[in-house]
């Protein structure tokens, strides 16, 4: 799949292709957008970001751990070991140092969602 055929679905972890039936069922869950409609789409979006978009992310990032339920369950890494994850992740796939340019907007996607929804506490 050429890098312009496909995007990346948060919600179920796989790229996809626009002009399937998967993605165009799926394109609102892309970690680039595609959710051009408001309303019950957007609140929906949100929904599967605070669900499986947090476990994408965490995998993203190298983590094994499974919150449930993820928006304010226990075992979040700490911000420290994520920022550490994200930085060594991103010096490997940052696409000036000949990395993929999709695998580095992933990791960044990763960490904005990890640091959004990061229940408050220690």
């Amino acid at each position: 799949m050429a890098p312009g055929d496909a995007y990346f679905c948060f919600a179920c972890a796989r790229d996809h292709r626009p002009t399937s039936a998967v993605g165009r069922d799926h394109r609102r869950y892309g970690i680039e957008g595609g959710h051009e409609t408001g309303g019950l789409f957007r609140d929906l979006r949100e929904f599967y970001v605070q669900t499986k978009g947090i476990r994408t992310a965490l995998r993203i990032l190298g983590f094994d751990a499974d919150i449930v339920p993820p928006r304010f369950g226990r075992g979040w890494p700490s911000p420290e070991t994520v920022e550490k994850a994200f930085r060594e992740r991103a010096r490997r796939a940052h696409p000036d140092a000949g990395g993929d340019p999709r695998e580095f907007r992933k990791v960044e996607w990763a960490v904005e969602v990890l640091r959004r929804y990061r229940p408050p506490g220690p």
